[in-house]
């Protein structure tokens, strides 16, 4: 085969096709492992997720930029993370709060960046756009507790704040048909490591008819996003007609027999581990994994390369590199 453009190894593999090689894509790289893996300090723009640089050093497949609504949350910084606390929407009275915290949609000044950074760095990768469909935002704003205990006590009150948010996307995907993305992630986290955060009966729902909403106005190929174990949702997440699934926590769910049960059905996106491999391993224990990933998912297709969830700022740039070096030397069909 022809060697493909990283756009076209991307789309390629989210269509169901064999490309040249596994594409390796990333949702967003942390400032601190791109400024060393640059030799310098990185400044991009609000919602670009990593430098245009990175692209070509490490070979990855991808940009990716961000439109995700604001979690309205306590938020503490400390050794250049940011930790989420406890929701701030309590109330019916909170919710003229809400809205004052999400930026008009149809305000310009929200895309420009995106648009310019797209034109300049794009080239020929596959460019994504990072969305909510607004249930992670409601259930983090409310708080995780008080929102359950609401799912009870005032089931109003919970869908009126997801559909604030849930509206707000709808708004958005509109700007997003426009704009020049290959692929949208939705990254509405549904489980923790042992299952579901909510029951597969409150997940239909509240959570399906709002991401058929988004799905049925997007105009691209998209991929879910969720942490944990979701396996008990499955059967109801994949009639929304989503190209691929990820990033699939190797202590979460097992990606090999994923495949097996699944994997024609949809793609695959992710599960090189974070806890341990690209961030404390040898750069030897890295290719080692890369190498058994691909020989366990790669064959038939539909399966792309990625971390477990996105690069914070701990992994260590050397196995990023020895990722790259990995995919390119075992990767190609």
């Amino acid at each position: 085969m022809a060697k493909l453009t990283p756009r076209e190894r991307v789309m390629t593999t989210l269509a169901g096709g064999i490309p040249d090689r596994v594409p390796w894509i990333e949702s967003g790289i942390d400032p601190v492992v791109a400024e060393k893996l640059l030799g310098r300090p990185v400044s991009v723009p609000p919602r670009i997720r990593m430098d245009p640089e990175l692209m070509d050093i490490l070979n990855l497949d991808n940009v990716s930029v961000n439109l995700k609504p604001p979690d309205v949350v306590e938020r503490t910084f400390s050794g250049g993370v940011d930790y989420v606390g406890d929701g701030l929407i309590k109330g019916w009275d909170d919710l003229d709060f809400l809205r004052d915290q999400l930026p008009d949609p149809h305000d310009e000044n929200l895309y420009k960046p995106i648009n310019d950074y797209l034109k300049h760095h794009k080239r020929d990768y596959a460019a994504a756009c990072g969305l909510r469909a607004g249930m992670a935002n409601a259930y983090l704003s409310i708080g995780i507790q008080t929102f359950s205990l609401m799912l009870y006590d005032d089931r109003k009150f919970v869908e009126t704040v997801m559909d604030i948010f849930n509206d707000w996307t709808l708004a958005v995907v509109e700007h997003i048909n426009e704009m020049d993305f290959d692929y949208v992630i939705i990254s509405d986290d549904l489980a923790h490591s042992a299952g579901p955060l909510f029951s597969p009966q409150i997940f239909r729902e509240l959570f399906v008819p709002r991401y058929r909403r988004v799905v049925e106005k997007l105009k691209k190929p998209w991929i879910l996003h969720t942490d944990g174990n979701f396996l008990p949702l499955i059967e109801d997440l994949l009639p929304l007609g989503m190209s691929a699934i990820g990033n699939l926590e190797p202590a979460a769910v097992d990606i090999v027999q994923l495949k097996k049960d699944y994997g024609h059905r949809v793609a695959l996106l992710g599960n090189i581990d974070l806890n341990y491999t690209l961030t404390r391993a040898t750069e030897e224990e890295v290719e080692a994994q890369v190498k058994l990933r691909i020989s366990q998912l790669a064959p038939g297709g539909r399966y792309l390369l990625a971390s477990e969830n996105s690069i914070p700022s701990y992994v260590q740039p050397e196995n990023l590199l020895a990722m790259s070096r990995a995919v390119e030397k075992y990767g190609y069909y």
